[in-house]
Parts: structure tokens; sequence; C-alpha cells
């Protein structure tokens, strides 16, 4: 099946071609000869394509080329179709999410691979390389960035001359599947614009989970298969604990079982069919266990845990052989569908022994101890390789999975970009074959559109220049005054950076909160240095875009600063450009609501670790 082929093939291959000799004019003085043309078939998605294509430039040169449903010259020719068949140019052998960009004679071809209708053959697979190659064509020739969800994000540059170079580029993502998650994608009834942040994952040439659904299912999922009563029926099947009782949780959300019990692992088989039965269109169903520790400890369970490389005990061996059990079971009457299940927690780094896994087995990585920056660790950092590379060893499908960016910031404290992780993790993970990324993002658009931006690209090529593409979204985001803000956010880095090396290695709950003890050391000593920074960069800005990027992030900051004062880290603060008094600050709240700015969950600075 052309939607699960390995991604190893998958490095974006972009070759383009200019020439002053070559260039042709596609819009002159606001005045164009060109059209863009689709076919009367063409699918939604293809359509999009071609209005994005006018939209934009239109928007940067005052010119409108007319969309129209028969081939013409000169042409852009949107989406595979006659025309383009008789060109030479297709798009059958194209991944999905793949497209060519290419001038041929006096006409230029954007396609890609669709599904009829817009229709895959599982839920979450939607492919939309043509919409995807256009956002490739407004990037390189016309300049365009999208920084950000909603018109504040848009940077489209003025043309009074759009040259078209001679193009050939092909492109498929590194990634096959992709997911960036906890970026405000699901927005609430009453926001205005609830398709923002679905509209900028389709320039970043992602799919939007709140439309496309997940092209697999990978959640805790234990307690969808084996019921209370089964349970009750059957008590031996639950984890044996050290104290000789059957552990019995407070909800059946956080059940463990005896995963080398036969009958368990047959009815938990039977689940887990009867789900893939209930829903024909999705192709996979998680099989991960409940979040936190608590394996069975029985003697046939102990024989398969060993010691992690820290000296940890290691429930690694004992879940891959549960997954391969029942991944046998299903695979006789459901052998096209898929089982993905995580690496985690206690059960995160490899075995010594290479275990071949059941083909129909994805293995979903979360390294738990990387979690809120823990790759600024040096011991997690020099490991780090070795054990992506160590569980490529198992199976083709890996997904690599990742809250190491993200920390539970409710308070408008920065979490900045760490260069060094972000050079570190997709790269890493994309050389070992990995044939997905799920990463998580961050919520506060006002500080988190850096690093939102750069997941997004490198998700589709891991091998991106970070240094490059961070510099290059703070100019245009911030415009004149973008080094300040470069300089703000590299301020916190550092002491973010600072504060985790000191940490511990052993993993604690309270190591991915921005909580009073974090915000006291990295946050709060610097406070008076970035507000400078955040001023001159205020006061360079020329555009009212650049102006709201800028505010922001400056949202946050009057966030933290009246946090900071309810929890007594400071006192005063009357001049600061931050502060607010009561009423100003509640309706400073409202005002901001709709703009991203902020991460929408709101909580004084608490200390330890979260409970919200």
């Amino acid at each position: 099946m052309n939607h699960l082929r390995p991604a190893m093939a998958t490095l974006a291959i972009a070759v383009l071609m200019a020439s002053a000799v070559h260039a042709q004019p596609l819009a002159e003085n606001g005045e164009t000869d060109w059209v863009i043309y689709h076919a009367a078939d063409a699918v939604p998605s293809v359509r999009l394509a071609a209005e994005e294509l006018q939209r934009v430039i239109l928007l940067s040169t005052g010119a409108k080329l007319p969309i129209v449903d028969g081939p013409a010259a000169p042409m852009i020719c949107v989406g595979e179709n006659s025309a383009s068949r008789a060109a030479g140019i297709g798009a059958d052998d194209l991944p999905n999410d793949g497209f060519r960009i290419r001038t041929i004679d006096s006409s230029l071809y954007i396609l890609g691979k669709e599904h009829p209708n817009d229709a895959p053959p599982w839920v979450g697979w939607t492919s939309r390389g043509t919409l995807y190659g256009v956002y490739e064509f407004l990037e390189r020739v016309v300049g365009a960035r999208w920084l950000m969800p909603g018109e504040v994000g848009e940077d489209i540059p003025a043309h009074a001359t759009l040259e078209l170079p001679e193009l050939d580029i092909e492109q498929t993502p590194d990634f096959p599947v992709r997911v960036l998650q906890h970026v405000q994608q699901e927005l609430p009834e009453w926001h205005e614009d609830k398709e923002m942040v679905r509209r900028w994952m389709h320039t970043q040439k992602l799919p939007a989970k709140q439309f496309d659904g997940y092209a697999l299912s990978w959640g805790h999922s234990w307690n969808d298969y084996v019921t209370e009563e089964q349970l009750a029926e059957h008590p031996e099947w639950r984890a044996l604990r050290d104290t000789g009782e059957r552990y019995i949780p407070a909800r059946h959300s956080a059940v463990k079982y005896c995963t080398t019990n036969p009958e368990l692992i047959q009815a938990f088989a039977d689940g887990v069919m009867a789900r893939l039965e209930e829903h024909p269109n999705r192709i996979s169903a998680s099989i991960s266990p409940s979040d936190g520790g608590l394996f069975c400890v029985c003697d046939e369970c102990s024989k398969y845990v060993e010691d992690d490389p820290h000296g940890a005990p290691s429930q690694s061996r004992l879940i891959l052989k549960f997954y391969n059990d029942v991944a046998a079971i299903v695979a006789e009457k459901y052998p096209k569908r898929q089982l993905p299940g995580y690496v985690y927690y206690n059960y995160m780094y490899p075995p010594d022994e290479t275990i071949e896994m059941q083909p129909n087995v994805w293995l979903v990585f979360y390294g738990l101890r990387y979690y809120g920056w823990g790759l600024a660790k040096p011991t997690y950092a020099a490991e780090f390789r070795d054990v992506v590379e160590g569980w490529s060893r198992f199976t083709d499908n890996m997904v690599y999975g990742s809250y190491t960016v993200w920390m539970r910031s409710f308070n408008g404290a920065i979490v900045p970009p760490p260069r060094a992780i972000l050079k570190m993790e997709l790269p890493i993970a994309h050389e070992a074959s990995y044939r997905g990324a799920t990463m998580i993002g961050l919520a506060a658009w006002g500080y988190g559109g850096p690093v939102n931006y750069v997941f997004a690209r490198q998700m589709w090529d891991a091998d991106l220049d970070v240094d490059a593409t961070l510099d290059e979204w703070y100019q245009r985001a911030y415009g004149a005054g973008w080094e300040s803000m470069r300089d703000l956010y590299s301020l916190v880095e550092k002491q973010f950076t600072q504060w985790k090396e000191q940490e511990t290695i052993e993993y604690r709950g309270f190591q991915y909160e921005i909580n009073y003890e974090l915000i006291d050391a990295v946050h709060r000593p610097i406070f008076a240095e970035m507000e400078p920074l955040y001023l001159d960069g205020l006061s360079k800005a020329a555009t009212d875009a650049q102006r709201q990027r800028i505010e922001m992030l400056g949202d946050n900051l009057i966030q933290l600063h009246h946090d900071m004062l309810e929890a007594e880290m400071i006192e005063g603060g009357e001049d600061s450009h931050f502060y607010r008094t009561e009423e100003q600050y509640q309706q400073f709240l409202e005002d901001v609501k709709p703009t991203l700015s902020l991460d929408p969950q709101k909580y004084p600075i608490w200390h330890g670790e979260w409970s919200g």
C-alpha cells in the first residue's frame, strides 16, 4: 500500500533552476497574461490550491490570474489532469503528499498525489500533494511565509515584477506520518475563525487532526479492550503487585495486566478485533499500556524484566512480547490493519537482544526521561542517538514522539527554541529511518511561534538548517528589531539550559513544569533584562503585523509579570511596561482571547508538580 511505504526514500529532492535568460514575467505592474487552470472535476484540495495561488499572487503583485476551466497559454496548470498528462508529467508514482513543479514550454505545472474526492482509503491518510506544491511555489518564487496562524502570521512581499524562473522540483516528506499537537488546533466554538490553525498547518504541509483525524492511533488504550466485568470473572488477568495482591486501580483507565497470561492475551486481542470491526475505515487500533508503572511482577512476567542503562528496571522486553502476542492473533483476521504501541516510561530503552516485531506492529517512541528539555542534560544528549537508532533494529515501523521541548506553562513564562535539541531530535530520527513524527508544540503562539514553525518544517525536511530557519523567522516576524527579539529568546534559552544541566537525571514529574521553582531560577532573574530588549524590538517595528507579533510575545510577559506579583516573587513593578492593575489585567485577558497569544489554560504559579 502506497500510504505505508517506508520513509527511507522520502528525502526531499528539490532542484530550482533559475536563470535571468529563461525567466519570464508572471505579473508586471499589476498586469498578467497568465491564467490558472484546473480540471472541472478537480478535488476540493486542488480547487483550494488554485484559489490560494490566485489570492497570494494578487496580494503580492496586484495582478489577478483568472481561474479557468480549460487549458490556455501561458497557464499555471494545477493538479493532475489531461493537460498535465499531455505534457508528460503525472503523479501516479508519488507517495502521499508528494508533488512536482515543472516549467514546460510556456506553462507551469504544479501537481501532486490526491485521493479521489479527497477521500483516502483510511481515516487520516488524506493526501494534498498539489496544495503543498502550491505553497512550496509561493514560498520559493513569491517569497511568502506563514509564520503563525491567521492574518497576523502571513508575510507576503510586494513585487512590481514577479519573474517565473525555470523550475524542476520534486518533493516528498521525510516523515510520511506527521502530527503537530498542543498548538490550539481545536479552537472553541465562540472563536470567530475556528479553522485558523488548520489553514496554517496546510501552509506547512501538515495534516490537521481536527479535520483529518490521525493516520495512526497510538494513545494509552489498555482500558479499551477488556472490561471490568471480564476482570471480575478473571482476577488473575490483573497485574500482580510485589505485595502479592492483584492491582486494582481507582479507575479503569489505569488498569494493568498480567501480560503473559494466554487467556488475557486472547481476550485483549478479541477486544482489539472488535474495535477494528466497529471502525472499518480506520487502519489502526492502539495497543499502548495505560500510563504509569505498576506492571505485573509474577514469575513469568518477571523473566522479561531487565535493567535499563541507568540501573532502573526496564519492562521493554515484556511489553514487546505482549505486542507481538496480540498482533499475531489480530493479523490472522485483519492482516492489513496496524497496531501502534508506545515504547515509553519504564519501557523506553531498547533491549540488548533484538526482538523481531510482527509486521503489523508500529512502535511509537516517547522518551519520558527526555521530557521538558531533558535533552539539555549532557547524559541524555550523549545517549540519544544510540537509543533512537537502537529501536530501529526491531521494526521498520517506527514513529518518533516528543514532549522534549514542551513544558507545562500556564503563566506566560517564555519557553524559547532550544537550538541544540532542535538540531538533534528529528534529524537523528530521520537518519534512523523512522516513518512518523509526532511533536508536541507550544500552545502560546506569542512565544511558541518559532518552535512550532521549526517543528512543522522539520517533519517535512528533517535536514533543514535550524539556525537559518529561526533567524529568518525572527527577521520576517519582527522586522528591524529582530536581533533584540532573538537576543531575548537566547537569554531565556541560556537560563533554561543552565537550570536543566543542574537537574537530576532521575525522572520526576515536576521536571517538565514551569512552576515556582523554575520561574524563580530562570525568568525572574532576567526579567529586567528582557524588558529593554522587548521595547527595543517593539520600537523598530515598521508594520502593523510586525508590531502585533511582538505584542503577542509581550502579552505573555504581561501575564508573567502579573502572576509573579501575585505569587509575591517580585515587589511593586508599577513602572514596568508590563504592569497592569487587576482591573486592567482582567480586561487584558478578555482582549487577547482571540489572538492565540497565550496558553488558554491559566493557573496561579504553583510549587512542585502540577495537580490541576
